[in-house]
């Protein structure tokens, strides 16, 4: 064990915390197919035994004021999020996670226990899935703190794409929407009067999000699915999204979202709408198109099976030419799409 420098518990070294990450992610039974893990120029891992094997690979980036707020999220919440982020790209894809990499950059007065504390958070979001840290990079910034993730997954069945999505299919959603968004917004708002209790739940959906890997791969598995995305920036942007892949349109309906009773509840003592916060992203559940017989088997599969959260039917893919529309339960018509988060859009700078 490394001592500590108890004086600022500062890093001595960048050789220090990757001796300290060694420990950290190490696996107490190394797997098979792992040759080689941290500590070297490389990690090293053998592809599946079986030829029908595919790799899937995504990464993700996270920035201090931008994705997190030093202050509000732990450096635990940073590191469960950051891995979180994508397991779901790669549970959208029907893949099972096996590996990640980490790249992370800190400015000075980050101490090493902070540093181990969002370590930590990486590793018990991989350990969920059986997936292992195995390399990666850390650097000084100058001000805030930035880090960049790739998992490899792989998958001996379907990968399912955004590009899949036919007319007559029906849109499914996993578990509830809008949590997330409106616990980013208790968090910035301490001094709302609310309900402790749900304060709680709401603020935990947003810091601990779970990839739906379990039902990714149960999607992938049945060829009455069409295609599959996770929601990372909004229903309406990721639904626009297999839209434009598929070229086709889609008609949503308000009273068939899927909103928990903490959002409704919480939306109407804020006076806001809850679709607010159910666009507003981050929720990282499956969006997923096919045909309502498949999608109606696996409803009452995974409800027989005691799979958790439930999958709900929320609208339909129509042709392109009618576009992507949101029915309200007031009558109107809105465009989903305009609703969400885009990193680019000034509007939300």
């Amino acid at each position: 064990m490394i001592e500590m420098n108890e004086k600022n518990k500062f890093p001595a070294s960048e050789a220090e915390l990757v001796e300290l990450f060694r420990a950290l992610f190490e696996p107490k039974i190394r797997p098979t197919d792992l040759l080689l893990g941290i500590g070297d120029d490389a990690a090293v891992f053998e592809p599946g035994v079986d030829p029908e094997t595919k790799f899937v690979i995504t990464a993700d980036m996270l920035v201090e004021d931008v994705h997190f707020i030093k202050g509000l999220h732990s450096h635990y919440d940073i590191g469960w999020r950051t891995a979180q982020a994508n397991l779901s790209d790669i549970a959208a894809m029907g893949a099972l996670p096996r590996w990640g990499v980490v790249t992370l950059a800190v400015p000075s007065g980050v101490t090493r226990d902070e540093i181990m504390e969002f370590a930590l958070g990486l590793k018990d979001a991989m350990d969920e899935f059986g997936a292992y840290i195995i390399g990666g990079d850390l650097t000084k910034s100058t001000d805030k703190i930035s880090v960049s993730m790739t998992v490899i997954g792989e998958t001996t069945g379907e990968v399912l794409k955004r590009s899949g999505a036919e007319l007559g299919d029906v849109i499914a959603v996993t578990g509830t929407l809008g949590d997330s968004g409106l616990g980013l917004e208790l968090l910035r708002n301490p001094d709302y009067k609310l309900d402790a209790g749900i304060r709680d739940v709401l603020i935990n959906r947003h810091k601990r999000p779970h990839a739906r890997v379990h039902h990714g791969q149960l999607f992938a598995n049945n060829d009455g699915i069409h295609a599959m995305m996770d929601i990372s920036d909004g229903l309406g942007i990721d639904l626009g999204r297999i839209c434009a892949a598929s070229v086709v349109g889609a008609r949503i309906f308000e009273h068939d979202l899927p909103i928990s009773k903490e959002v409704s509840t919480v939306s109407e003592a804020l006076g806001r709408d809850p679709l607010e916060f159910v666009m507003s992203g981050e929720d990282f559940e499956l969006l997923v198109t096919g045909t309502r017989a498949s999608v109606e088997y696996l409803l009452k599969y995974m409800a027989d099976e005691g799979i958790e959260p439930a999958v709900t039917i929320i609208g339909e893919i129509i042709d392109e030419p009618f576009g992507i529309n949101l029915a309200r339960v007031d009558g109107s018509v809105v465009n989903p799409k305009d609703m969400g988060w885009d990193h680019f859009r000034k509007s939300d700078k």
